[in-house]
């Protein structure tokens, strides 16, 4: 199970992102018409698995009670710096899971800097 906590060395190969997510401009690539992730964005993904940074957790649920990061319009710059791990655990989760549904959904919140965003706060809290 995904849901223990992160070692320094996990939390470490995450922040190994963190410069890319907060300058890059371009993470897709254009095949045959088509938008997809690049392979940093896509190698990101793995790393968010292995690191066991997503959570097991009825995600959807966990929304429905968190309204405030349910719309990824409006801006929760404020409520991704005062949230806990676990916080920026599960947000991170739901987006990767709400991708699946919500083909797009990953690289919407990346390009709106959400992303940059809790690997910032994760920066912050990781010392």
């Amino acid at each position: 199970m995904h849901d223990q906590e992160l070692s320094q060395a996990e939390t470490s190969r995450l922040l190994t992102y963190f410069d890319y997510f907060q300058h890059e401009q371009t993470f897709t690539v254009h095949k045959n018409g088509y938008e997809f992730e690049n392979d940093t964005v896509m190698e990101f993904r793995e790393v968010l698995t292995d690191t066991g940074f997503l959570m097991v957790f009825d995600w959807m649920e966990w929304l429905n009670r968190h309204e405030v990061y349910r719309d990824i319009n409006i801006d929760i710059s404020d409520h991704i710096k005062q949230a806990d791990m676990e916080t920026l655990r599960k947000l991170m989760t739901s987006y990767i899971r709400g991708d699946r549904f919500n083909e797009g959904l990953f690289i919407t919140v990346i390009k709106k800097g959400i992303v940059a965003a809790i690997l910032e706060r994760v920066k912050g809290l990781h010392g």
